[in-house]
């Protein structure tokens, strides 16, 4: 600790800093009309230089992190006279230009070229979420699932990135959690950026970050999309997405809707048996039609009266409901004796979440800046489950029925300040209160044994604070010195007993260390050093359970413990190309196992702590372009290990991953995308995962200037089954879990209103928000 205040005090002596803006603008013709195509180049005003390049699309574009100085703006466009304004960059600048047209005008002219849809910078990565191919797609999650090293668990219902597990998610400076994630508008999104190397000023949760940008302007209109999707997996899905936006003066109201209906197949089979109690077990789950209504909405007002100060309140919603019987076929040998069994499950589920926050920013002085702000947000799921089994092809009898509730509230605030220490240093801090109660009823009344009673409650704080400097050293090279404090205090408990089940109480630090070494124009060294933390989700810590045979349940884990990590990367940039190296090591990560319960003679399958994993990953970003075609192209070599005493260790292997994408413009507002990704078989230590080879294509077309119209197909070899193999705690067990990505979906999409889009911002405050679900 005082060695890391040495460092702050010396680094603020000795460095000059530099404080950055951004340019925005919108680019119109004579006669009032978006300019839709064009180059935009940023040049230092002393000698000419470009310093940075952007493509103008729809009348709009937008430089970031430019720091102070005199600087040249060109913009070139076809059919028009070229346009150069001089610029003294002392805060953030919005532009309004008109371009004159040039003296010849050129008719039934079709220029073809490729924009890059995904650009690499020290190790993070950006999509351009209006690109043909990914704005067709019809919500966040499946669009990440097309981009390198993202994995998307078999549920649809979580993130993980390669090597960086479950990455915090960001709109803007607001977190969110998975849900409104998912509920986001594709349309109303700009750019989607993967942050592998996210500095204190992100919570300590995060070893990797998911930033959201939305879509911004200054002039005032209405603007609307209108979106329907149909797709044909193994069922028929529907989805219909409405979003829409105001501006007027320093007013901006926004709102989306989004209403699926889902008709979701799923399906997994395991063999698992346990020696000491003499019982295998061969199950095959079916769920063959899971229909599945979402309603997804959210509003939100944004007042600003200057460039830095502003008011904004915004409220989301996501109401789920699941009718899902599921059928299962169970085969169990126990001590010799031999038993088929049949089981018949009706579930009546629904979920939902909603959310509300308050932000206020305020410029107190030149060099100081204050925000707050507020949230409230909440979850409640009900479970409603009716059991028939039936025992060597006899009839169905009822044997059992649950009803379930979980509930869950949080209260956060958050209070950020910044200085400006000087024209050359940064220096940022901040605290973090949270405070969520969750409560997990549980009733099962059994027709051939004892009646089950559970009401399980969870009390949560959590109390932060932050400090982050960064800055310069010399004229090139970038530093950022950051240190987060937690204090964590949890207690759980069942009614029924006489002292809490959970009582916890700690305080961890979290330091974290950037620096970028500049070689030459074109050439970026990164180094990075960071302490993370991973708390489990609030469901997963509760008593919820799910009947999969008379001998395995699904459950949460009340005793689930944060997952702590420690981890150094380095990343060189040559241009858009990049090499990167990861190590990492954490300590009681978590994994899905089957665990025996002596108490209840039952298998339970549950998300566990193990003791320790160590990974590494090596491995090369290699985007192109060239006319009217651009690549993207990621390969990989990743090593990783669980270690736990309870488990049949077996040798770690080196395993290969690989992404590759490729776009070509083939004629005007017509773009063709085919793609691919691989994992060669895993073998991690404790867990066996077999190997995956995923294909897909995509065909995009716009008609008449507002009518976006894509066919995709997704796993075109039906090959997302995931395998997995591993013998811990006494029980050894081989399953797969089968996918159902394979699909041909037809989207079309209309655009409305003015050019005008919104200028939106909030900031979800409470650190806790992505565990709520």
């Amino acid at each position: 600790m005082r060695l890391l205040v040495f460092v702050f005090c010396s680094i603020s002596c000795v460095i000059n800093a530099q404080q950055y803006f951004k340019i925005e603008g919108n680019v119109i013709d004579e006669n009032g009309n978006l300019v839709s195509i064009g180059d935009v180049l940023l040049l230092k005003k002393e000698g000419k230089n470009l310093l940075k390049y952007t493509t103008l699309i729809e009348g709009s574009f937008l430089f970031e992190d430019i720091p102070y100085g005199d600087y040249t703006i060109q913009i070139d466009a076809l059919g028009f006279e070229s346009y150069t304004e001089n610029l003294v960059l002392k805060n953030n600048v919005m532009l309004a230009i008109s371009l004159k047209e040039g003296a010849v005008k050129l008719n039934e002219v079709a220029v073809v070229a490729a924009k890059k849809p995904i650009e690499y910078e020290a190790g993070n990565l950006k999509v351009d979420v209006q690109n043909k191919y990914f704005s067709s797609i019809p919500n966040p999650v499946d669009l990440m699932s097309r981009l390198p090293g993202v994995q998307i668990s078999a549920d649809r219902e979580s993130i993980s990135i390669l090597g960086k597990g479950n990455p915090l998610i960001y709109v803007g400076n607001q977190r969110i959690t998975m849900d409104e994630f998912i509920a986001l508008p594709i349309d109303g999104i700009s750019t989607i950026e993967i942050i592998n190397n996210p500095s204190a000023r992100y919570e300590a949760e995060g070893r990797a970050v998911v930033l959201v940008t939305l879509k911004k302007a200054s002039q005032s209109g209405f603007q609307g999309s209108l979106q329907e999707t149909a797709s044909q997996k193994r069922n028929f899905n529907n989805y219909l997405a409405f979003n829409s936006n105001y501006s007027k003066n320093n007013w901006t109201l926004r709102g989306n809707l989004g209403y699926n209906q889902l008709q979701q197949w799923e399906s997994n089979s395991f063999l698992f048996e346990i020696p000491e109690r003499e019982v295998t077990v061969d199950y095959l789950v079916l769920i063959p039609k899971n229909i599945r209504v979402q309603l997804n909405g959210g509003l939100g007002a944004y007042f600003q009266w200057n460039d830095t100060d502003y008011i904004s309140l915004n409220a989301s919603a996501r109401l789920q409901t699941d009718d899902a019987p599921f059928f299962t076929d169970t085969f169990i040998a126990d001590s010799g004796n031999e038993e088929l069994i049949r089981t018949n499950t009706n579930n009546d589920n629904s979920k939902d979440y909603y959310s509300a926050s308050f932000n206020f920013n305020k410029k107190l002085t030149n060099s100081w800046n204050l925000f707050s702000g507020v949230q409230y947000s909440g979850f409640r799921q009900v479970l409603d489950t009716e059991i028939k089994n039936s025992t060597d092809n006899s009839q169905f009898d009822l044997d059992q029925t649950r009803e379930q509730e979980y509930s869950i509230n949080s209260l956060a605030f958050r209070l950020d300040m910044e200085k400006a220490i000087s024209k050359n240093l940064k220096w940022e801090s901040g605290l973090n209160i949270s405070n969520s109660k969750a409560d997990a009823f549980t009733q099962i009344i059994a027709q051939t044994s004892q009646d089950a009673f559970i009401d399980f409650k969870y009390d949560e704080g959590l109390y932060g604070v932050y400090s982050n400097l960064s800055g310069k050293i010399g004229k090139k090279n970038n530093f950022e010195l950051g240190l987060r404090m937690e204090h964590n205090e949890v207690n759980g408990e069942v009614l029924t007993e006489d002292s809490p089940i959970i009582s916890r109480s700690n305080t961890n630090f979290f330091p974290k260390a950037n620096l970028s070494v500049v070689i030459d124009s074109a050439r970026t060294l990164n180094f990075n050093y960071t302490r993370s933390i991973r708390r489990p989700d609030f469901s997963r810590a509760s008593s919820i359970t799910v009947f999969i045979n008379p001998f395995l349940e699904g459950s949460g884990n009340i005793n689930l413990r944060p997952t702590l990590t420690n981890e150094i990367s380095i990343n060189y940039q040559k241009g858009n190309k990049s090499l990167f190296f990861n190590y990492y090591q954490s300590q009681n990560p978590t994994n899905y196992t089957i665990s025996y319960d002596s108490q209840n003679d039952t298998g339970v399958l549950s998300l566990v702590n193990l003791e320790k994993e160590r990974g590494l990953y090596a491995g090369v970003s290699l985007p192109y372009t060239k006319g009217i075609w651009t690549s993207n192209n990621t390969v990989t070599l990743n090593y990783n290990r669980f270690i736990d005493s309870s488990a049949s260790f077996s040798s770690s292997k080196p395993y290969v991953y690989m992404y590759t994408n490729h776009q070509l413009k083939i004629a005007e507002n017509t773009t063709l995308v085919m793609g691919a990704w691989a994992l060669s078989r895993r073998q991690e230590g404790i867990f066996k995962r077999n190997g995956l080879a995923v294909f897909e294509a995509s065909l995009s077309k716009t008609l008449l200037e507002k009518w976006d119209f894509t066919i995709r197909f997704n796993d075109i070899t039906r090959a997302m089954n995931f395998e997995e193999s591993y013998a811990v705690d006494g029980v050894i067990a081989d399953g797969v879990y089968f996918g159902d990505v394979r699909e041909v979906a037809f989207s079309l999409k209309y655009r409305f209103g003015s050019s005008a889009t919104p200028n939106f911002k909030n900031k979800d405050v409470d650190e806790n928000i992505d565990r709520i679900k």
